[in-house]
């Protein structure tokens, strides 16, 4: 007898009000072996992968704030397998923004000069790779902090286009 079997991974994303896009992966196979099991993966975000945050109208000795959350259950669905997954902050770092990611109130990173740039000049800030385990229900919230400090109240800085483009990665865990 050929079983099928369908087990969720979800990744949810929630930025105040921005558009929601649903999206689902999954793949099909014929299952020789009562313990194979075939993840089907879940993402609740703006975009498939990844988040753009407009800079535009931020002055100097403002803040803003952007929450969003990565899940592993969603509508009474839990994913049965494990998964690691990793926050990647992209940007040019033009306008000389403070940018912080939070887990709750603990700072995972702040992104800056201090992280190599890639082929298109983009700062780019790879944050801890983070887990979360099949075996319970489990959402980690996460912040991301940008700050424009006053001191560079300049205007040289008026003219200056800038963005934060947020990205996950994931991926299964499989165990050995």
């Amino acid at each position: 007898m050929i079983k099928k079997r369908f087990k969720p991974i979800i990744v949810t994303m929630l930025i105040f009000s921005l558009g929601i896009t649903y999206s689902i992966f999954q793949s099909n196979a014929d299952l020789n072996i009562e313990d194979q099991n075939i993840a089907k993966f879940i993402f609740n975000t703006e975009q498939l992968d990844e988040i753009n945050i407009p800079l535009l109208d931020m002055k100097p000795g403002e803040n803003k704030e952007y929450i969003f959350s990565v899940t592993n259950n969603e509508n009474g669905n839990k994913s049965d397998v494990s998964f690691e997954y990793q926050i990647i902050i992209k940007t040019y770092h033009f306008v000389p923004f403070v940018i912080t990611l939070y887990n709750d109130e603990t700072i995972i990173g702040e992104c800056g000069e201090t992280y190599s740039r890639n082929q298109n000049n983009e700062l780019v800030c790879n944050m801890p790779v983070n887990r979360i385990d099949y075996n319970a229900e489990n959402t980690d919230f996460y912040k991301i902090v940008v700050s424009f400090p006053e001191e560079y109240d300049d205007s040289i800085y008026s003219s200056l286009v800038d963005y934060i483009n947020l990205e996950i990665k994931s991926w299964q865990v499989v165990e050995e």
